[in-house]
């Protein structure tokens, strides 16, 4: 009998073929059950129970009402392990968080609040979870992160620094989720998300790093080429309706990457807007401006870098201004959640000069200009390679012509190289925006800070 008779009659047969895969069944069906119960969120809930029967029994060898401490014991032994849900009707959400953080399960814990220090099991008293209750809101609408995970990883965990990035690593085997839009905020960032509800920013503790951005914001002129929510600059994209929303498919993180500024892991809309602040902006958004990545060779069209210049921002400034950014997201939150601020009103000014100079950051001249109007910034193949010194240039206006110049703006500015890109900044009209007696004071100030000539 030749080989392939042997192997056809005596082993590939239909019975052996029967108990082969009969046998993958049972060893597939025993990986799974093995699978199911290795789940990562079993050993928190397993390690929580053996925390709390520590607890009790402590209680009791102090003697302490040993007949109510003998049912809790017997009732905390009983617990069986199971996922936890939130359903937040109202938010359309459903959390399940509490699988793990299992101190916040209010059958659990009813009171919401226990001694552990070490998460996930930990539950101290916060001021802000007993004005926001679970069943109501939720986890993920203010921490974000994947809300129906229930692995660390999958959660969507952000370290708040290097050293809890290194330890995650180790313990957890950390990685971001790729592309997986809403990691969990991280550290005070979390304060971002109070915008969703209060609006405007509100004062309550915590958001100290949100106004912090905000404030660095106006200082430095950003509304003069972005805009929030319409209103602002007509330059640089609306950072509330297309940055602090932006999918991750539509950022272009190549550059970042091979220049090694970020790894490919960490490409997050968070990290995005940090390399704004704490690098130069044209190592993310370099342009073309020789033109080589033009479709047509023979008449290459160049394409500037980015105008958004260097502002040199501290750690400390850069985070408060990725906080204040983020902070502009907007989501479908039901209007009985909101919590509308009063307005502001305009401050009042000792003199017109003292007023133009507020017109002068309100509508962000400090941007290009710089926040005293005496350091222009500089603008890729614009003629004179920088936006004017107004300390050293309005002097050399009549007051009407200054009036003329704000209203109707310099747009294009003259290039450099007439082969080369349009510059990326320019001075945009303001006759619809700066009127009556804020045009005038601006004016007057921008005479008030003009160099004098010297008389001999």
């Amino acid at each position: 009998m030749s080989f392939r008779e042997a192997f056809f009659n005596k082993f590939f047969t239909l019975r052996n073929l029967f108990f082969l895969f009969n046998f993958l069944v049972l060893f597939m069906f025993l990986y799974a059950v093995l699978k199911d119960v290795q789940r990562e969120w079993k050993d928190y809930q397993k390690e929580y129970k053996r925390l709390e029967i520590s607890k009790i029994k402590e209680k009791m060898n102090r003697g302490e009402s040993k007949d109510i401490l003998k049912d809790l014991l017997r009732s905390v032994r009983r617990r069986p392990l199971e996922i936890k849900q939130i359903l937040a009707t109202d938010l359309k959400r459903v959390d399940r968080c509490l699988t793990c953080h299992v101190g916040y399960d209010g059958l659990t814990n009813a009171s919401l609040i226990n001694g552990f220090t070490e998460h996930p099991f930990a539950a101290p008293k916060n001021k802000i979870h007993d004005k926001h209750p679970f069943d109501k809101y939720g986890c993920a609408i203010c921490h974000e992160g994947q809300g129906l995970a229930t692995t660390f990883v999958g959660a969507g965990h952000m370290p708040k620094d290097e050293a809890q990035k290194s330890e995650w690593k180790k313990k957890y085997k950390w990685h971001v989720v790729e592309f997986w839009e809403q990691p969990m905020k991280a550290g005070p960032l979390i304060y971002a998300s109070c915008n969703k509800c209060h609006e405007s920013h509100p004062d309550v503790e915590g958001m100290e790093i949100v106004k912090k951005g905000q404030q660095i914001f106006r200082e430095s002129g950003c509304i003069g080429c972005h805009q929030v929510r319409g209103e602002g600059g007509t330059i640089a994209p609306d950072l509330a309706e297309e940055t602090s929303v932006k999918p991750l498919t539509r950022i272009d993180f190549g550059h970042a990457v091979t220049s090694g500024l970020i790894t490919k892991e960490e490409r997050t809309l968070e990290n995005w807007i940090r390399l704004h602040f704490t690098t130069a902006p044209t190592a993310l958004t370099p342009g073309d401006p020789e033109g080589h990545l033009s479709p047509d060779s023979k008449n290459p069209q160049p394409v500037a870098p980015t105008g958004m210049p260097y502002f040199g921002f501290t750690p400390e400034e850069s985070e408060s201004l990725v906080a204040y950014v983020t902070s502009l997201k907007k989501e479908m939150i039901p209007y009985t959640y909101r919590i509308p601020a009063a307005k502001t009103p305009e401050p009042q000014f000792a003199s017109s000069t003292a007023h133009g100079r507020y017109v002068f950051q309100k509508y962000g001249c400090g941007g290009c200009h710089g926040k005293n109007a005496d350091s222009g910034i500089p603008v890729f193949n614009k003629q004179g390679g920088r936006a004017p010194d107004l300390v050293k240039t309005v002097g050399t206006f009549t007051r009407a012509e200054l009036v003329k110049k704000i209203q109707e703006g310099v747009n294009p500015e003259e290039k450099e190289d007439i082969k080369g890109p349009t510059p990326p900044i320019y001075m945009p009209s303001f006759k619809d925006r700066i009127k009556g007696s804020e045009m005038e004071n601006l004016v007057t100030y921008l005479q008030s800070i003009a160099v004098k000539d010297e008389v001999w």
